[in-house]
């Protein structure tokens, strides 16, 4: 499939809901598609990307500097990461993503992003659902972990 066949599919996402078609093209514009296949890691080009999984499942783990990784959440279709977030409150860990089934996502520069939702209050009001969804997530696959 090709980058193009995703722009409808992006319209239907929470984090581009009520954005008009003229926007999201620059935002899809500037974005990058890949894929990856299940059991390969997803290599996170920048850390201040937001990560967009189109389709398929990813996990979401983090390596501590003595090596010991574990989960700490997964991400499916339609869910946005952004990495910056685990690593600005975790010193000298790192973030891995893991395809736990063929994938297919999109990396979109967040200030970018940021700097579109300035100008756009909806985008902004989106960024910070799409976030807060996947954080509740994590955060709460972390609190089971834990029990």
């Amino acid at each position: 499939m090709y980058k193009q066949d995703y722009l409808l599919y992006l319209k239907s996402l929470c984090l581009f809901q009520d954005i008009n078609h003229n926007l999201l093209k620059k935002i899809f514009d500037a974005s990058k598609l890949y894929f990856r296949e299940t059991n390969e890691n997803i290599h996170i080009h920048n850390e201040h990307n937001l990560i967009i999984i189109l389709t398929g499942n990813v996990n979401v783990h983090m390596k501590e500097s003595n090596g010991l990784q574990y989960r700490i959440g997964y991400l499916k279709s339609g869910d946005v990461c952004l990495p910056s977030i685990f690593l600005h409150t975790h010193v000298n860990h790192s973030i891995f993503l893991e395809v736990t089934q063929s994938s297919a996502y999109i990396e979109v520069p967040f200030l970018f992003m940021r700097n579109l939702s300035i100008k756009e209050p909806v985008l902004n009001r989106n960024i910070l659902r799409s976030l807060h969804k996947n954080l509740r997530g994590t955060y709460e696959e972390v609190f089971n972990l834990m029990s």
